[in-house]
């Protein structure tokens, strides 16, 4: 549906080609202003790392709760809401660029994180099919007996939910490594400023049915009923009434925003020397303000009717009032986001190999909520790997 389209802007895909463009450009002019000699200096003047991730995924969202889930709840089948529960945990990849120029300690970096989670989840239960005693007597024909039928509807509920999750984030910087030694002589310490660009998109589309609240009644009579002769006699009748429900949902939020960060990088040697191989401990923190938009697109309904014996206990049908929703809203943000790292890494001359843990939370980034804006925050978080090679 077209709700489900990617929520992008004009202005959006600009910046976005202005920013690589001009962090290209930096690098580029870096590179030419001081030629690389990683062979005078033993130290690889380009750098590139390359990672995978398993974060968990926090921050939440508001899920489709119609009415009558409330019914479904109450009749010890699984909730709806438990079922549209959003994965905990994002597949990635993350790499960086980085380039420090012969005789300088400033370095230029360019790096990208992305991650991805989807689910499709269905749920279908169901109550075992009642069984109807019927009871007949009738002296006057001489007609006695009783009988079993199988009811015609049973308790049931569906559930049937789809999720997408992706997020995005891109950092350019400039650092010094100004070499501090506060952590011992060989210890380095790097700041850095910049800019830090993060998109975030989540859909979901639910589809919620059922027949929470069937249930049997017996009439007790002493006649036929109409359209039958009304013939005396003794009848158990079973009368059998249920509602039937279904409502769907397709949900896309988004939030894009780019502002300044600033980093602080730090590595201890552990054991080993830097000429062979050496064992550090990493440890970092980052913080940015970041400007952007949040953006909702919902679509919802609900319908339902209800079933009842009637007239001559043929069952009638009464329709149910329809409800249907639809918005579509925007709003300017204005987003913190603190995070770090702790590892190890083994680092040889010209590689290293980095394990560790390492989070990122961003206050309030996404309106999750439906028919009326809700913020919720976005923290990802979860244990890294990383291969560097020094060029």
């Amino acid at each position: 549906m077209s709700e489900f389209m990617n929520i992008r802007s004009g202005g959006g895909q600009i910046r976005w080609r202005l920013m690589i463009g001009g962090s290209t450009v930096a690098l580029l002019a870096a590179a030419s202003a001081s030629p690389a000699r990683a062979e005078d200096t033993g130290r690889p003047t380009v750098r590139i790392d390359v990672g995978v991730q398993l974060e968990r995924v926090d921050g939440g969202l508001e899920r489709f709760a119609p009415p009558f889930v409330s019914q479904i709840d109450v009749s010890r089948f699984t909730s709806p809401i438990a079922v549209q529960r959003p994965p905990r945990y994002a597949n990635g990849l993350d790499g960086s660029l980085s380039l420090q120029p012969e005789d300088s300690d400033w370095i230029f970096s360019a790096a990208i994180r992305y991650g991805r989670s989807n689910s499709n989840k269905k749920v279908h239960q169901e109550s075992p099919a009642q069984i109807l005693h019927k009871y007949y007597s009738v002296p006057l024909l001489g007609a006695y007996g009783t009988g079993t039928a199988t009811a015609v509807g049973k308790r049931y509920a569906n559930t049937d939910s789809r999720y997408e999750e992706s997020h995005m984030v891109l950092d350019f910087q400039v650092g010094k490594d100004v070499g501090l030694g506060l952590f011992g002589r060989d210890s380095t310490s790097t700041f850095g400023a910049g800019i830090r660009f993060a998109q975030f998109a989540s859909k979901t589309a639910s589809v919620i049915g059922g027949d929470p609240d069937f249930h049997v009644s017996y009439k007790y009579a002493d006649a036929l009923p109409p359209p039958l002769p009304p013939i005396p006699g003794y009848f158990k009748i079973p009368l059998q009434y249920w509602h039937l429900y279904r409502a769907s949902a397709e949900i896309a939020r988004s939030f894009h925003g780019i502002g300044p960060s600033i980093s602080w990088n730090s590595s201890v040697p552990v054991a080993g020397n830097a000429e062979h191989m050496e064992l550090t401990f990493d440890w970092g923190v980052n913080a940015a303000v970041l400007f952007g938009r949040q953006k909702v697109v919902a679509h919802h309904e609900t319908d339902g009717s209800f079933h009842y014996p009637g007239t001559g206990l043929q069952i009638s049908t009464v329709a149910l009032p329809h409800h249907a929703y639809a918005t579509a809203r925007s709003r300017m943000v204005t987003i913190p986001n603190v995070g770090g790292l702790v590892g190890l890494s083994v680092k040889f001359p010209n590689a290293k190999v980095s394990l560790g843990y390492r989070g990122d939370f961003f206050f309030g980034a996404m309106d999750g909520g439906i028919d009326v804006r809700k913020t919720y925050d976005r923290n990802f978080y979860g244990p890294y790997a990383t291969i560097s090679i020094g060029l």
